[in-house]
């Protein structure tokens, strides 16, 4: 199974956190459409995110040329949820990433689990190092936020995004808290606001159909 697919010139990265190693000699990428969790935790936000640009500009996204990547390979595994300092193979593949995106310098990357929001940030320099389990749906949420208030082309933009605790029992106190009030759709919430960014910016990014 591909770590990777897609274009990496592209201005739109997706990383992921899959764990998918019982099925790798029959899935072709981390997100590949057979596999139900893609449905789960990505379709849903860009259906919301194409009918916003639909409704603002008649416009769509080529999500078909996002970049995706395994934040790391199936031969790797995640560190423990608490641990704050990481093995040294898993720190050497975060560096194999920066470099990559030092090189191609994608202007949006979709971090899909805590694990991979804490990776691209100590990617970005952040000095505060935490374990990726402290981060909680309602603190991602305020990380979503922030990076909605403070979008620029001028630098890259990393939001966090939902990935199991959207599907899993606590499903519906994950809308809550990431959306920050009650019976909150986390879909509708995050596709509407990643929708209307794109539009605004959309002369100067180069990921339309």
């Amino acid at each position: 199974m591909k770590s990777e697919f897609g274009n990496k010139s592209f201005p739109v990265w997706m990383l992921s956190e899959m764990e998918i190693s019982i099925w790798e000699q029959k899935l072709q990428g981390p997100f590949d459409y057979r596999l139900p969790m893609r449905h789960v935790i990505c379709t849903s936000v860009f259906n919301k995110v194409q009918e916003t640009v639909f409704q603002l500009d008649k416009a769509r996204v080529d999500t078909n040329s996002f970049y995706i990547k395994n934040t790391l390979p199936t031969s790797l595994s995640k560190p423990n949820i608490n641990d704050v300092i990481w093995d040294n193979a898993v720190v050497h593949e975060l560096e194999s990433i920066k470099k990559c995106i030092t090189q191609y310098k994608p202007k949006i990357v979709f971090c899909f689990g805590a694990f991979t929001y804490e990776s691209m940030r100590r990617m970005d320099g952040q000095t505060e190092e935490r374990s990726y389990g402290s981060w909680t749906p309602e603190e991602l949420g305020k990380a979503f936020t922030e990076q909605v208030e403070n979008f620029s082309l001028d630098k890259i933009n990393y939001f966090p995004l939902l990935d199991r605790s959207i599907s899993g029992w606590k499903f519906l106190e994950s809308h809550d808290e990431f959306v920050g009030q009650n019976n909150a759709d986390y879909f509708e919430y995050v596709g509407q606001q990643i929708g209307e960014i794109l539009t605004k910016h959309k002369n100067k990014l180069d990921i339309w159909l």
